[in-house]
């Protein structure tokens, strides 16, 4: 089960948007080309290239988790602006929270 709160570390990839991967594929990624290793509480954070599914794996110590959110056509997540050219970016507990919280509407209906 998911767990998260702000006790955790989360990192953003930046690059990854592969909805079809599971476990194995994001952990080869964080493993071969973030040169990072799981730790315990650690939540990967990805995001679909049209801005309307994210997925969040975690580890705990002896299993990993995937949660996954996904907005009808109609809305979509706020796009992660980030600085430089780092393949994946430590965020906040607050700003997980603004991610998974604040859908953005991709188009209003008006009749």
């Amino acid at each position: 089960m998911l767990s998260i709160n702000g006790l955790n570390r989360f990192y953003y990839l930046r690059d990854f948007h592969d909805m079809r991967c599971k476990y194995e594929r994001v952990l080869s990624i964080i493993h071969q080309q973030l040169n990072q290793e799981p730790e315990d509480g650690d939540v990967f954070i990805v995001m679909s290239k049209d801005f309307r599914k994210i997925r969040l794996f975690s580890y705990d110590r002896r299993s990993y988790s995937l949660y996954e959110k996904k907005f009808t056509s109609n809305y979509r997540f706020m796009k992660v602006v980030y600085e430089g050219d780092r393949t994946f970016y430590s965020i906040s507990w607050k700003d997980v929270v603004l991610l998974l919280e604040s859908p953005i509407v991709k188009e209003l209906n008006v009749r």
